[in-house]
């Protein structure tokens, strides 16, 4: 028994760990994950190429295959004359130079030894006396002339310490200070010219004369941390060499060889796409790396929504890919000729001004570097990315993309004058770069609406714009809605005005409440008459059993999503169909069924099948739809019964879970209660008979004011 339970427990672990391990690979596999390495990777493409088509291809010693122009006037450094200005200069730089003290020391310490050993054969050695194996020896090893040696041996004391002192400090003075090879001829000669004017003997000067050339030695070498401090001072100092390239002037003619100097001018003036070495495709990858993570981060933190939805990940990526791909070609006529304002139109119409802000974070620093864009082509990418979020409203409607379109062209038009003005140019460049100017922000809004329309239909996305189109009681399905159901399109119209109230109060957003609202219940379009508000005369549920009136009331959610589907409504507005009711127990038919105890009853069997409400558009649309019911089938209310009444359903609610999966905050919610107060109040107000009624006996006639 043992070994079964234990054998029991080791499958039960095996099986949660791989379990675990299946979680985590569907975690991985999912678009969720790969749509970031799919959107790096299709940057990092569309980049590529985009830089590379921002001019023509060219080599150091290729053949032009056009003339190619400079578009405005500019100064810039001639590369080739300022490196040959600095090899000049640093050829004619003289080395610092610095005494070799060792050298100098073991100098000095020769010559005093020669003398030391002349005054030890004069002392020791009487002079008729001195061998020839000790003058020979003498001579081999300091070299020097028999006539020297004799003479230094004959010489008389006076003359000699003479000799040796006035030597001593010729040597002293010359090896006080570095001499290089070159000086010491120089050197020489000098000291012959400062014994000559002493006053001594000829022999006297011909023997200092013999030693100085035998013992003057060159003592200096090169201070290479001097130096070098000379030569990084000499290349600091080095003044670029400049040159003017006029606007309209011919850089590279057709058919010629482009030199080094060439590929530079055309670099300054952005004239050159060169093929992508492999350090700057490894710059970019790192770029792309870093920009997607901050894109992740971002997201996460400010636009959580948007990660649960497949379609607004993938609508992201062809919306960035897309437009960049255009821009691309547009700037191949001017690059005053942008269209990334299209980016911001479409993702802050379907998605948000989050994303919107984000992609343009993004966008803006790696199309600045790609470009190698300066000050002024900066300023202009920045406005056309950034000017769109600040100009559209919170609700937005076709004409105010235009609307918006044509303000950012007159922001590009006064660009255009400002930097024309700057580089002073003609007439007709102001009027033909005013024209791209324009042009650009007014092809963005047109192909953003175009963008819009197709993903909004493609995806079912719930943009303004088809919101706006949705809640037009000319809509098909609205007009089936109130000659179909009429009880359940008056109340869809009560709903929405609670929904759109308090989704203004808490910052949700009021045009998709009111579409949710409209369109919740069209599931009860299938058996309007099975629905209380629906029915004149009979209730029809009188006949049926709970269980099966429950299976009938239910169906309206299945029945509603399938509508809604061949209606091709938005995403959301499926949401707030399959969640208005939650897993809420439909308690009429519950207490029905416990009252019969025909068999043993659960609430399980009495419940919606849910989900329960996950957004504030939901959570609304599931909290109006009792209120309103509530408020609809209750007698004599007054303000204080009305609150009480909808704080109570909210307080059941929350006992029993229902809002467990919402954003809402107990403000939210307080905010709610008094919105939803506040319209019913309007609602319900007190009602004041006709002078026509009270003269015909009936002071109580139904009518509102």
């Amino acid at each position: 028994m043992k070994n079964l339970k234990r054998t029991f427990q080791l499958k039960k672990k095996g099986f949660n760990f791989f379990s675990l391990i299946l979680t985590r690979l569907q975690s991985i596999l999912s678009f969720h994950f790969w749509n970031y390495p799919l959107y790096g990777v299709s940057l990092f493409f569309v980049l590529w190429v985009s830089y590379s088509m921002g001019g023509v291809v060219l080599g150091e010693g290729q053949i032009a295959p056009r003339d190619i122009y400079a578009r405005k006037t500019i100064e810039i450094i001639d590369v080739e004359a300022t490196e040959e200005r600095k090899n000049t200069l640093l050829a004619e730089l003289v080395p610092v130079y610095r005494i070799d003290e060792n050298f100098t020391q073991e100098l000095k310490k020769e010559y005093t030894t020669f003398f030391q050993e002349l005054e030890t054969i004069r002392s020791t050695i009487p002079k008729s006396s001195i061998s020839f194996e000790t003058k020979e020896e003498f001579f081999q090893k300091w070299k020097i002339t028999p006539g020297v040696f004799e003479w230094f041996v004959e010489a008389p004391p006076e003359k000699f310490e003479r000799i040796k002192e006035v030597f001593v400090s010729n040597m002293e003075k010359n090896l006080s200070q570095p001499m290089r090879e070159g000086e010491i001829e120089q050197k020489i000669l000098d000291s012959y010219s400062t014994y000559e004017r002493m006053n001594l003997g000829v022999d006297e000067i011909r023997v200092l004369n013999l030693l100085t050339s035998r013992f003057l030695k060159p003592n200096a070498i090169v201070d290479l941390f001097e130096t070098e401090k000379q030569r990084e001072q000499v290349i600091k100092n080095v003044e670029p060499v400049k040159r003017y390239i006029k606007k309209g002037q011919i850089l590279v003619k057709k058919g010629t060889v482009v030199t080094r100097t060439d590929l530079e001018s055309l670099r300054t003036l952005g004239l050159i796409s060169e093929q992508y070495e492999s350090y700057l495709l490894f710059a970019l990858g790192i770029l792309i790396v870093f920009t997607v993570a901050f894109e992740y981060s971002f997201i996460k933190k400010f636009a959580s929504e948007i990660i649960q939805r497949n379609s607004f990940l993938f609508i992201r990526i062809l919306t960035v890919i897309g437009v960049i791909a255009l821009n691309a070609l547009s700037l191949r006529f001017s690059w005053y000729l942008i269209l990334l304002a299209a980016v911001p139109f479409i993702l802050y119409t379907l998605m948000g001004r989050n994303l919107a802000l984000c992609e343009s974070l993004i966008l803006f620093p790696l199309l600045m570097w790609g470009e190698r864009a300066d000050f002024m082509r900066s300023l202009y990418i920045f406005m056309n990315l950034f000017l769109p979020l600040f100009l559209l409203d919170k609700t937005i409607k076709r004409r105010d993309l235009v609307k918006t379109g044509f303000w950012i062209a007159l922001v590009n038009i006064l660009m255009v004058i400002i930097f024309g003005l700057q580089e002073r140019n003609t007439h007709l460049e102001f009027l033909v770069n005013s024209i791209y100017g324009f042009g650009g922000a007014i092809i963005s809004s047109v192909a953003a609406l175009g963008g819009i329309s197709l993903f909004e239909t493609t995806f079912h996305v719930a943009t303004d714009f088809r919101l706006l189109e949705l809640v037009n009681p000319t809509h098909p399905l609205l007009k089936r809605l109130m000659m179909e159901a009429p009880g359940t399109y008056s109340h869809s119209l009560m709903m929405a005005n609670l929904a759109e109230a308090a989704a203004d109060a808490i910052g949700a957003n009021p045009l998709l409440a009111r579409a949710g609202a409209y369109y919740h219940d069209i599931g009860k379009i299938k058996r309007p008459y099975f629905f209380i508000e629906n029915q004149i005369n009979e209730n029809i549920h009188n006949r049926l059993s709970p269980h099966l009136s429950t299976l009938v009331i239910q169906n309206h959610l299945k029945d509603g999503l399938e509508i809604a589907r061949k209606y091709h409504l938005p995403t959301e507005i499926q949401n707030i169909i399959q969640s208005h009711h939650g897993n809420t127990v439909l308690r009429y038919f519950y207490d029905k069924a416990m009252k019969q105890k025909k068999d043993e009853v659960t609430d399980i069997e009495f419940r919606y099948p849910g989900p329960r409400p996950k957004t504030k558009e939901e959570v609304l649309i599931f909290l109006a739809d009792s209120v309103e019911a509530a408020i609809r089938s209750t007698n004599n209310l007054n303000s204080s019964r009305l609150e009480s009444i909808v704080r109570g359903i909210i307080q059941n609610y929350l006992k029993d879970g229902q809002l467990d999966d919402t954003p809402l905050t107990m403000r939210d919610i307080h905010k709610i209660t008094d919105a939803f107060v506040m319209i019913l109040s309007g609602m319900l107000h007190a009602r004041v008979p006709y002078p026509e009624n009270i003269a015909n006996g009936d002071e109580k006639a139904p009518h509102n004011e």
